[in-house]
This record gives structure tokens, sequence and C-alpha cells, in this order.
């Protein structure tokens, strides 16, 4: 068993080149909060509510992702992980418009665009 959303978390600060205090900012989550959920083995105890929602409005995903990730990274058995084209279909449309507007702007940033998990495609845009 691994902490699943401390995985999670400091996969998204890597792909978004954030650092934790960035992450504390934009959550308004306290460092200890922060430490514990990500760089313990196993959750030490069950996120607040409060605290999943800061996370998932920082990072532009699903609130049901953030509670999926934490009880994986709690011990709890989740049938058959998170499914992104089950997760697509759950969406709503606020959600979907974040996660388009989260990839532009990380394509702007880096001059690549997202195009699924882990998949990257140069910008092939010629400047004028």
């Amino acid at each position: 068993m691994i902490n699943s959303l401390g995985t999670f978390l400091q996969e998204q600060l890597r792909v978004l080149g954030w650092s934790r205090a960035t992450l504390a900012t934009r959550t308004g989550l306290d460092e200890w909060t922060l430490e514990g959920i990500l760089d313990s083995p196993v959750l030490p105890e069950w996120p607040q509510p409060d605290d999943m929602l800061a996370l998932s409005r920082a990072l532009c995903v699903s609130v049901r992702e953030i509670a999926l990730r934490a009880a994986e990274g709690s011990g709890l058995s989740v049938m058959g992980g998170i499914d992104h084209n089950e997760a697509l279909m759950l969406a709503t449309n606020d959600e979907l418009m974040r996660e388009v507007r989260r990839r532009l702007a990380l394509g702007a940033r880096t001059g690549q665009y997202l195009t699924s998990a882990g998949q990257q495609v140069a910008d092939t845009a010629q400047p004028a």
C-alpha cells in the first residue's frame, strides 16, 4: 500500500513546476498538513473535507479524484481504481473547463500541450 494522494500531489507539483510553498499558498493549507499528506508512506488520517476541496481547486482537478486517491492512500480498496473515461463522464462542465484552462496554461508555460495523461505534443506553430 502506498500513499496515493501524496504520490499524486508530488506528481502534480512536478508537472506544474510548483514548490511546496506554492501549493501551501494556493491551497491555504499549513506546512504541517501538507507534510503529512506528501511525506507519509500511508496517510496518517483522512484529510478534512475543506483540505480536499482546497487541493482540488488549486490543482483544478475534481474533488472526487482527490477523495479516491485519499481513500487509496488510507488503505481503503477503491474498486477498479480511477478510470479516466469514467471521470470524464462524471465531470461537470465547470470541471471540464478548468481542466482545459489548466492544460492551456501548462502548454503556454512549457511550449507544449498536454493531450492526455503522460503524453505531450510539441507546439508545431511557426512564429510569424
